[in-house]
């Protein structure tokens, strides 16, 4: 069955504000019948894991189902930073996570912590011992280049604070960590507008396209990134002596 980009293209812009999709908005921007749109839906789910909900007048797209939407869209030949200009942000985020599990990452998503008193958001944690990445992701329509400190010293913070966080044993617990000493923590932007990963303040800034090939390649940048261990408390013990 031939997808057509067009009709992926408009999956993925229809849903960016509404799961749910009337099949009659779709077959008008394709020039098909409901039926042959039906069809093609149909066989989408059966080629991918997409497992859209379709009924007889709708298809609803649920977020963590878009994912495999986006990599056929992708094998088709649909510029990448075009189908990023159809996601919504958690859908970015979604994506991002792709990439690290293909590399056996543990992924946490929007994951809320509280650290002295304060509470925090990372948008991705992703662990494969002895590395864990916090990572912000943001999706731009513009390079916001001067806005670029600000918010790596905002993500080196809230990096800093998790790693003080797995300070205490039964937060390592939920990451289930073997060799919490070992454990380095490095903060790290994927974006959706650079094209060279850069390094600003010792954090990588990673477009979008070429995260794969950092993480496969994560050794040769390891000296030059930022690095936060797990700071290992060790308790006191008084002990009394009778005389």
């Amino acid at each position: 069955m031939h997808f057509t980009k067009h009709l992926l293209l408009d999956l993925l812009q229809l849903s960016k504000a509404n799961e749910e999709v009337a099949l009659e908005s779709i077959a008008e921007r394709n020039n098909l019948s409901l039926g042959q749109i039906y069809q093609l839906i149909s066989a989408l789910n059966e080629e991918t894991e997409a497992k859209l909900e379709l009924n007889t007048s709708s298809v609803r797209i649920p977020p963590k189902f878009k994912t495999p939407l986006i990599i056929k869209a992708i094998e088709t030949g649909i510029d990448i930073d075009q189908i990023i200009e159809m996601l919504h942000w958690r859908d970015f985020e979604s994506f991002c996570l792709t990439v690290f599990e293909y590399h056996e990452f543990q992924n946490l998503q929007n994951f809320h912590f509280t650290q002295n008193r304060k509470r925090y958001e990372i948008d991705v944690v992703t662990v494969k011992e002895p590395l864990i990445f916090t990572v912000d992701a943001k999706l731009w329509k513009t390079g916001h280049a001067g806005a670029l400190k600000t918010v790596v010293e905002n993500h080196s913070n809230r990096t800093n604070a998790f790693s003080q966080y797995l300070a205490k044993p039964l937060n390592r617990q939920k990451f289930q960590l073997k060799n919490s000493q070992a454990i380095r923590i490095i903060p790290l932007i994927i974006t959706s507008k650079m094209y060279e990963i850069q390094i600003f303040h010792e954090m990588p800034i990673i477009p979008f396209f070429k995260l794969n090939g950092f993480i496969t390649d994560i050794h040769n940048f390891l000296g030059s990134l930022q690095q936060f261990p797990i700071k290992i408390r060790t308790q006191k013990t008084l002990l009394s002596f009778r005389t």
